[in-house]
């Protein structure tokens, strides 16, 4: 006798119009206790989530994605573009992407790139610097392919070395354009101070530039790319909704910073910002399944060599394009908060961008499956997040209209 399969469709939350969106909502602050009473809403809604079978949501968009150029490029867009409608492309390319007319170009190479018959949308940026005038923010908005600008502060992370040094004293002009011409400014969170500890440049990013930079400019559309602690919830939870978001990685969702000594010294661990203590990791996974419209899937997926993790200096990213949808949905069952899942993958963003939310659906499995070891591109191979790992969860390859 065949079983009977469970389906959810979830996809009940009203689209917000632009004025509920941005109703500011009351402060609100993350903190855990050594001995938490036990959750009872989300143990039952985790012994029912194991009924179900498979999810039906709508598709999700990918907003913080790494693609590289060349080969690796040709070998990476094809996992994002299996299940993400759109994506938000980072610009940090050797050299960086400065300017409109390199967008433009980088784009038509993404696009060269997709299988055939995709509709996979990559959103363009642009690498802000100390040089970045007010004038290129009017072309990048006049292009209609670029969607926000990047801040890097200069060192923070893999080729930013050409990024900020001075953010109030030489980019003043440029922020203030961007809120004219209503264009995001997507923030990786560090200082760069060498005297501050590594595990702290979160927190002091916030307190020093982040904080002064949204009483400067309230009306400044700004997203905190990948937070990492519970002072980064607290501050996004403190500030106007619909001003201020966060993507979130699956990587600090799941693990925290043992994972990068577990066994040995983990490369494929290793990513910018670094994986944090287990209450900071908690803070964020009860922000993100607690339905807060202030959170969007964003992968920080960062396909590096695989010879140029395992080396005497690796590199910081880590690889999650082809198992981020089996991760976040792991993260959510977990939570007991399925039902908060869509919203996160694709409401919150695109109704923060300003964007219509995608129409078609896709399908998530309970199918086990085991991730690859590594895949390969042109000159080499790279390593996926949990590869050789079994997931639960398995994203169709084929869409729902």
């Amino acid at each position: 006798m065949q079983a009977a399969v469970n389906t959810t469709t979830v996809g009940a939350h009203p689209h917000p119009t632009k004025s509920s969106f941005l109703r500011p909502s009351p402060p609100c602050r993350v903190y855990f206790h050594a001995s938490p009473r036990p959750n009872l809403r989300a143990i039952a809604m985790a012994s029912k989530s194991q009924l179900q079978d498979q999810l039906i949501i709508t598709r999700p968009d990918d907003w913080h994605l790494h693609l590289r150029e060349g080969g690796v490029l040709e070998a990476v867009v094809p996992h994002s573009a299996r299940h993400f409608g759109r994506a938000i492309i980072m610009p940090n390319l050797k050299p960086p992407v400065t300017t409109t007319a390199r967008a433009v170009e980088y784009r038509e190479e993404i696009m060269r790139a997709l299988p055939p018959g995709s509709s996979f949308e990559p959103l363009m940026t642009l690498y802000l610097t100390d040089n970045t005038s007010p004038e290129e923010i009017k072309l990048a908005r006049k292009s209609g392919i670029i969607f926000a600008v990047k801040l890097y502060p200069a060192g923070a992370t893999t080729n930013s070395q050409d990024g900020v040094t001075d953010i109030f004293g030489k980019c003043l002009p440029v922020l203030e354009e961007m809120v004219r011409q209503e264009m995001p400014l997507l923030v990786h969170g560090e200082v760069t101070d060498p005297h501050v500890d590594t595990f702290d440049r979160e927190k002091v990013f916030i307190d020093k530039i982040l904080a002064p930079l949204v009483q400067k400019l309230p009306q400044l559309e700004i997203v905190m790319e990948h937070i990492t602690t519970m002072d980064a919830v607290n501050f996004i939870e403190s500030c106007e909704e619909g001003h201020v978001a966060a993507t979130v990685t699956p990587q600090h969702l799941l693990l925290n910073r043992n994972a990068l000594f577990q066994g040995g010294l983990q490369p494929h661990n290793y990513c910018l910002p670094v994986l944090k203590r287990e209450t900071h990791r908690q803070a964020i996974v009860s922000a993100v399944t607690n339905g807060s419209r202030r959170y969007f899937l964003g992968t920080d997926s960062a396909p590096h060599d695989k010879r140029n993790k395992e080396c005497s200096c690796g590199c910081a990213g880590i690889y999650s394009a082809p198992v981020a949808l089996s991760l976040y949905v792991k993260v959510f069952e977990e939570a007991g908060a399925l039902d908060k899942l869509e919203a996160f993958t694709s409401f919150n963003g695109p109704d923060f961008y300003g964007l219509p939310r995608n129409t078609s659906k896709i399908i998530l499995r309970k199918n086990a499956w085991k991730v690859p070891a590594t895949y390969k591109h042109s000159s080499g191979e790279i390593v996926p997040m949990f590869n050789g790992s079994t997931l639960e969860w398995l994203p169709s390859d084929q869409p729902k209209e």
